[in-house]
């Protein structure tokens, strides 16, 4: 009888703790999510997806699964075993009853979620689907974790991913971004008028010490942006490092000032105050009423490095292209289009610096070159690529184009040759916009057409055929044709360089 009553009394303990180890386990909760569990839109800002989070590290593969609707496909992904332990779950639709699914070796964890429709924090409604006019793609490689076209806003506060067939399947809300990259094998977007990195889920990855603008691009381990004075507006470059730390604030004004030969042009002196302002150069605009005011007079929008020749080009919306001796900041040598107008105070443009004569780039650099230009391109033999808005006007019946340059010679010598050319005369965005390539070849052009409504196209390089196009209702800054999770030996898109990406 008393070893009946001892057996009853073990297997009672063994029940007790079980059921405690269980309500523990429950009641755990991580960072971001409660353990064990799925979590949807963990930190309030990305209704679409989710998050698997574990108490230690996944000794085994886990896979997450958002099951498909409409005939798009699941999206699935698996993260090796010493991932990590928490698990971004992304793909799911507005306005739909979802299905998200995680193996975490063996046990089966199943959520069922209804999202209703969705709308940003400017009232701008998510469309669950919107209308592809062209889809001539060719099938999905990558068939349960396809590319997807990113429209990364400026202007809102928010983005959205879009699918070939139009329907959206992620949105993070609160925040502008600039693009989206390959980072540490995750896909990470760099910030619009914000001060930090993060995930696809929000988490912030890194902070910058002063206010981002237009472009971010990393360089080794760290990171140049373009930042702001506070009478120059739109014209500093800053350089920190992989923990945010300032390594350099350099100024495009004092770039231009440095170049003046005043000892042989002493007119440049009184020219340059008309064009250059901000504290850097000590000439800050006053108004007629007596008032100090920021000028935007450079609005830098993009950045590209050349680690083989420290050369950094720089775009500059209202001055042209700019090459730099980056360790050194000298100019090596500037490209506008003689038609291009500043809009500026006083409208009186660089060509009027004698100073800057023997600097800029002649041929097609000045009879057929870039005015009010976006998204710099380095392609690997040296060409120099960009999205050329042509001009500041509401209306040009001759489009936008994207368009590419070789430029050779020395100081004093410098000529750019066109070599390719894209236009179509229907498409014109007066501001933003932006020029990718995609492909396993890098072969198709991806242009976004951003303002005043964003229209995106995807084409072949070579024929100049068109393969896709969405067209949005409301505007947008840049578009990244990435998928959701980052795959081990895959081609990603290129955003800016090819000669010596990062």
């Amino acid at each position: 009888m008393k070893k009946l009553l001892s057996i009853i009394l073990l297997i009672t303990s063994i029940l007790s703790l079980s059921c405690n180890h269980n309500k523990l386990n429950s009641s755990l909760t991580s960072s971001i999510g409660k353990v064990g569990e799925i979590t949807v839109n963990p930190l309030g800002v990305t209704p679409l997806s989710a998050v698997y989070t574990t108490e230690t590290v996944n000794a085994a593969p886990i896979t997450v699964t958002v099951k498909g609707l409409y005939g798009e496909p699941d999206i699935i992904h698996t993260y090796p075993a010493g991932y990590g332990t928490e698990f971004e779950i992304h793909g799911m639709f507005p306005e739909s009853q979802n299905t998200i699914e995680v193996n975490d070796g063996g046990r089966i964890i199943t959520k069922n979620i209804n999202i209703g429709s969705l709308s940003t924090s400017d009232n701008t409604t998510i469309q669950k689907q919107y209308n592809v006019e062209i889809n001539e793609l060719s099938e999905e490689k990558y068939t349960n974790n396809p590319e997807l076209y990113f429209i990364i806003n400026a202007t809102f506060p928010f983005h959205i991913a879009i699918s070939k067939n139009g329907y959206t399947r992620y949105l993070q809300s609160g925040l502008r971004g600039s693009k989206l990259v390959i980072e540490n094998k995750k896909i990470v977007l760099y910030p619009m008028y914000d001060y930090k990195n993060t995930d696809l889920l929000g988490n912030i990855l890194i902070n910058y010490p002063t206010q981002v603008h237009h472009d971010v691009i990393k360089v080794n381990n760290n990171y140049l942006y373009l930042s702001y004075s506070t009478w120059g507006s739109e014209d500093r470059l800053v350089e920190i490092d992989s923990s945010g730390k300032k390594l350099r604030e350099l100024s495009f004004g004092k770039l231009i000032q440095n170049t003046l030969d005043l000892n042989t042009y002493k007119e440049d002196e009184a020219i340059f105050k008309q064009i250059v302002f901000g504290e850097d150069v000590n000439n800050i605009y006053v108004d007629s009423s007596g008032q100090k005011q920021a000028v935007d007079w450079f609005h830098a929008n993009s950045i590209v490095y050349d680690s083989s020749t420290d050369t950094l080009y720089v775009s500059s919306r209202t001055r042209g292209v700019f090459a730099i001796d980056y360790s050194e900041w000298k100019l090596i040598w500037w490209m506008a289009d003689d038609a291009l107008s500043s809009g500026i105070v006083n409208d009186t443009h660089l060509n009027k610096l004698a100073s800057l004569g023997p600097y800029r780039v002649k041929g097609a650099g000045k009879d057929d070159g870039p005015k009010n230009q976006h998204a710099l391109f380095l392609f690997a033999n040296g060409n120099l690529g960009m999205f050329d808005n042509q001009g500041n006007q509401a209306i040009n019946p001759n489009g936008s184009r994207y368009v590419e340059y070789t430029i050779t010679g020395t100081h004093g010598n410098y000529t750019a040759q066109k070599v390719y050319e894209y236009r179509d005369s229907s498409l014109y965005s007066q501001i933003m916009s932006d020029v990718d390539f995609i492909g396993e070849n890098y072969q198709n052009l991806l242009l976004t057409y951003s303002w005043q409504t964003a229209r995106i196209v995807e084409a072949e390089k070579n024929t100049k055929s068109v393969l896709f196009r969405l067209d949005l209702p409301f505007e947008t800054y840049r578009v990244d044709k990435l998928p959701l999770y980052y795959d081990e030996g895959r081609v990603y898109s290129e955003d800016c360089n090819l000669k010596n990406p990062n």
